[in-house]
């Protein structure tokens, strides 16, 4: 049940011509999608941030208002800034357009990446800032969304020891990491993370949280 290829390291151009559109967590989780949107606009800014519209009135609108993610083709999947920024708290209020995200039944992550500021000297080189190929050497940042407190989070060193805390043999592998705090081996150790909890059946299906999917349409 959906993806956790991470693809955003890398930017691939984006050639589909068809989108499914969903406006509800539990479509999602059922692979059902609310509509087909055939021939949008479709820019990637940057692999975190790709905007997605349409030359109708009413699809636009149901595109910036209405929509929890959209997947374009069989592995990417983009969820809705607008949708993270009213219904969450945390690091998403940073985020714009749609970005990558990343699931299975369990847990819901983004993948994202701020621009960062020009220096003077970069300006003074003309150096733009619709320019991005700068980020592509950088790792980004996964970011947890968080449905029983409504937030998203950056995953850092130390909420991934927390996340960690129920399995201390990959926590005591992570903290036991000279270079605990980077990027990379945050992503890496999350990703660890993600499979294990796949296997624990203590760990509730987010089909089956009210706070994900409300009990009335499970």
């Amino acid at each position: 049940m959906g993806t956790l290829a991470l693809t955003g390291q890398t930017y691939v151009p984006l050639t589909h011509d068809t989108v499914c559109v969903y406006q509800s967590w539990a479509s999602i989780l059922e692979q059902w999608p609310d509509t087909v949107l055939i021939d949008p606009y479709i820019v990637a800014h940057t692999p975190y941030c790709i905007e997605i519209d349409s030359d109708e009135s009413d699809m636009s609108n149901l595109l910036k208002k209405k929509t929890v993610a959209v997947a374009l083709g069989d592995t990417l999947w983009l969820v809705n800034s607008n949708y993270l920024k009213r219904n969450f708290k945390g690091e998403c209020k940073h985020m714009t357009d749609f970005v990558p995200l990343y699931f299975n039944a369990k847990i819901a992550f983004v993948q994202h990446l701020r621009p960062r500021r020009l220096s003077i000297l970069e300006m003074m080189l003309g150096v733009v800032e619709e320019d991005d190929d700068y980020m592509l050497d950088e790792v980004a940042p996964l970011y947890l969304i968080e449905f029983d407190n409504k937030r998203v989070d950056q995953i850092d060193h130390k909420l991934l020891s927390q996340l960690l805390g129920d399995y201390h043999d990959l926590q005591m592998r992570y903290e036991g990491m000279k270079d605990y705090k980077e990027t990379y081996m945050i992503n890496t150790f999350f990703l660890d993370y993600v499979n294990r909890i796949m296997r624990d059946p203590e760990v509730p299906y987010l089909i089956e949280r009210s706070e994900v999917v409300p009990p009335s349409i499970h």
